[in-house]
């Protein structure tokens, strides 16, 4: 039996799992879904709960990886359910783990996010969080290629601001032009000045208009259901899309990171 090799990578949520998910399918990586399929160093490791409800809170996601697998490697893509607990997820993952003797690559996915110097910023915040715990490159996007393998990718080019979701647009402009069309065209049209400030706090944010825009797609493709799952199911990520500039640039950095042939 060949033995496997490990990798582990941090992103902001669960849509951002599932887009990481699609591009590793493409490297035949398939999703682990039950606990004895998948690789012993995973299921005896603290990276799958040993209790239910976590932290006591009945409300509270069970944090447990996703896991994607070939023939050689094995990748947990783990979600810090929010931008403000990467660096302690990663840290407490690497506190109680080996992973830094075993794992061929460990990294992050994060969102710029918006305003001058997004990604800078995003950047230089990380670098300072991370020093002591992870050695890294000198530029986002890019690979140090030691023992572990490290890096950070910045949505959505390592250099401008946005999000996933600003690859999400392009996607859609790709491979479903008139949905996007249609769902641009009713999200401009929405007076949502009309709304109480409550309701229209998130809309408002830099990434509202977008992120309002993919969930429209979304909800046409797979209606009721979470983002993610049209993300996983339909064709944002398909051989129309894979030779955007952002969706090349983020496979290339899985490629250098986990060192997929």
């Amino acid at each position: 039996m060949v033995k496997l090799r490990y990798g582990y990578l941090v992103v902001e949520g669960p849509h951002d799992v599932e887009f990481v998910g699609r591009l590793l399918r493409n490297h035949d990586l398939r999703r682990i879904f039950r606990l004895d399929e998948l690789d012993s160093y995973w299921s005896s490791s603290t990276l799958i709960p040993r209790k239910y409800p976590p932290d006591n809170d009945l409300r509270k996601r069970v944090p447990v990886p996703a896991f994607f697998q070939s023939s050689d490697i094995s990748i947990a893509v783990h979600s810090a359910i929010g931008d403000s607990r990467i660096v302690e997820t990663l840290e407490g993952t690497l506190d109680n783990t080996d992973m830094r003797e075993n794992a061929t690559g460990i990294g992050i996915v994060a969102d710029a996010d918006y305003g001058e110097d997004a990604t800078q910023k995003r950047w230089n915040s990380l670098l300072k969080q991370l020093k002591g715990i992870l050695e890294l490159p000198e530029r986002p996007g890019d690979v140090l290629k030691s023992q572990p393998n490290t890096g950070i990718f910045i949505s959505p080019d390592n250099v401008s601001e946005g999000t996933l979701e600003t690859i999400l647009l392009k996607c859609a402009g790709t491979s479903y032009p008139g949905l996007y069309e249609g769902a641009e065209r009713f999200i401009t049209s929405v007076d949502v000045d009309a709304l109480n400030s409550r309701d229209r706090q998130d809309f408002k944010k830099p990434s509202g208009k977008g992120k309002a825009v993919v969930g429209c797609i979304g909800d046409v493709l797979r209606p009721g259901k979470a983002i993610q799952v049209s993300i996983e199911d339909n064709r944002w990520v398909s051989g129309e899309t894979l030779g955007i500039a952002e969706i090349t640039a983020m496979n290339q950095f899985l490629e250098e990171l986990f060192d997929l042939s």
